[in-house]
């Protein structure tokens, strides 16, 4: 499976800055770099896609943004972050219908399949106006 640090980093031609402190995004001089915290496989996995999403979705310096705005980036680069980590096309083609189902094969917790799921669930519904 290719979904991992290097070879994303590598495909979306995005510099990786490990490091003891925190996790972050910022554009230097026309040059991506996603900067993540050294710890647990998974946190640094999680935090890679979560930072992706604000190299993708986002062009704004949080530092400067007010509060409210700066929650709604957060909460779009953690949507990024699930659809990254759990494509839907993978899903499908190896019909992953449960949660638990999804957790063993993209080696997620369980919480954050459940989080994939509803969002399947979401789009899927249909929107009646009266």
């Amino acid at each position: 499976l290719d979904l991992n640090i290097p070879h994303l980093s590598y495909m979306f031609s995005t510099h990786i800055l490990y490091n003891h402190n925190t996790n972050f995004y910022f554009n230097k001089q026309g040059v991506d770099i996603i900067a993540i915290k050294i710890g647990d496989p998974f946190e640094m996995w999680h935090a890679f896609c979560h930072e992706a999403g604000h190299m993708f979705l986002h062009c704004t310096n949080q530092k400067v943004m007010p509060r409210d705005f700066n929650l709604k980036q957060e909460a779009e680069a953690e949507k990024f972050a699930l659809l990254l980590m759990m494509p839907e096309k993978l899903i499908m083609r190896h019909e992953l219908y449960e949660a638990q189902h999804i957790a063993n094969y993209f080696n997620v917790p369980i919480n954050l399949a459940m989080q994939r799921i509803e969002m399947l669930i979401e789009q899927t519904q249909i929107v009646t106006y009266n």
